[in-house]
């Protein structure tokens, strides 16, 4: 298969990226290929088969924050060049001397790369990056018109892949407004894309949307959205387990408004997310039963982790769940800790909590 086809079946089917960057590794006589996402790789990123050691490293060692090559490059191909090498950015002594060379490229055998900006999705700007190790030549014109050769179709996946992760989110708060759940979609800069009815009508005096950014005039509720919304916006390499993940907005004379940070980006690899989490409100004072099928959807989760949500919501623990579907509570225990990882909680009663805020509204006979 041709490496342009390759890429706009990755931009459909995310799970096809890494071969998609295998095949580019090998059409462009490189040693690895990585798309990300900058600054500080706000949605992650994703890597040919060969780069795992080198991600892991830029990663875990906070080399991320440290790349001198994307800060100069992007500078470099704003001003109109379409693609940028070492030889473009610094000089012979500094190739010798940045500790980005000496301290991490080098101790694991890299040396050279090319490099271009893939799309701007919002805040996030999606990068390409393709690397040589040490002891091979640096990427010169006849290396650059080979990448240059399929860049436009890149470009045309990666915008694509934008476009169906971005339809994916807007769905999210589509599909809850059957959940009689408000739910307000936000980008990597804080701004609000999109809201459902039922969050329209949330809006109020302890509650308003100034200048496309949720706000509220009383301190205390301001204070817990915007830490929400940090929540939300948090870059996925930086994701705390402590972040604040649940709040209440107060209202004279009516329960407080339950609201709850979502990030949308689970994993590494969905660099292509231009959302960045969604906002859910609820009111407490409304009865409701479990969705599973919207549930589902939305956190991902496969269907035993439905089955043993679904069970926790009914208020059975963990032992009367594995009797109930004939496997050991130690399964259900590995389970668990994928929900919570994929529902942003961190024990059942948080896990539960989130799910009644998250239920249908019972059905009137």
């Amino acid at each position: 298969m041709p490496v342009t086809e390759a890429f706009y079946e990755a931009a459909i089917v995310p799970e096809l990226w890494k071969e998609a960057l295998d095949r580019a590794s090998e059409a462009w006589n490189a040693d690895g290929v990585i798309v990300s996402s900058y600054p500080d790789c706000l949605s992650g990123y994703l890597n040919s088969g060969r780069m795992e050691e080198f991600c892991g490293r830029f990663v875990g060692e906070g080399w991320y924050k440290r790349d001198i090559r994307a800060v100069r490059g992007l500078a470099f191909v704003r001003k109109g060049n379409e693609l940028v090498t070492d030889l473009d950015l610094f000089t012979p002594d500094e190739l010798t001397q940045l500790p980005f060379y000496t301290d991490f490229l080098e101790p694991l055998g890299f040396q050279w790369f090319a490099g271009g900006l893939l799309t701007e999705i919002g805040a996030p700007q999606i990068t390409l990056s393709v690397h040589r190790k040490a002891g091979r030549d640096p990427f010169l014109q006849n290396d650059l018109a080979r990448i240059q050769r399929d860049l436009p179709h890149m470009k045309r996946a990666a915008r694509l892949a934008s476009k169906a992760r971005m339809s994916y989110a807007e769905g999210l708060v589509d599909s809850l407004e059957r959940l009689t759940c408000g739910a307000i979609l936000i980008d990597w800069l804080g701004r609000v894309i999109r809201m459902n009815k039922k969050a329209e009508s949330y809006l109020g005096t302890h509650f308003q949307v100034i200048s496309s950014r949720v706000r509220s005039r009383h301190r205390e509720n301001n204070k817990a959205l915007q830490e929400l919304v940090e929540t939300c916006t948090q870059p996925f390499m930086e994701r705390s387990r402590d972040a604040v993940t649940s709040a209440l907005l107060h209202r004279p004379n009516e329960l407080p408004l339950v609201v709850h940070a979502h990030p949308i980006v689970r994993r590494a690899s969905d660099v292509f997310q231009g959302a960045a989490g969604l906002l859910l409100l609820s009111d407490p004072g409304e009865e409701r039963g479990l969705d599973t099928k919207t549930i589902q959807k939305m956190f991902q989760l496969t269907p035993s982790e439905m089955r043993i949500s679904t069970g926790l919501a009914k208020g059975l623990d963990t032992q009367q769940i594995a009797s109930q579907h004939g496997i050991g509570a130690d399964t259900v225990r590995y389970h668990l800790k994928s929900i919570f990882a994929k529902t942003s909680t961190r024990h059942q009663a948080q896990l539960v909590s989130l799910l009644s805020r998250l239920s249908d509204p019972p059905e009137l006979n």
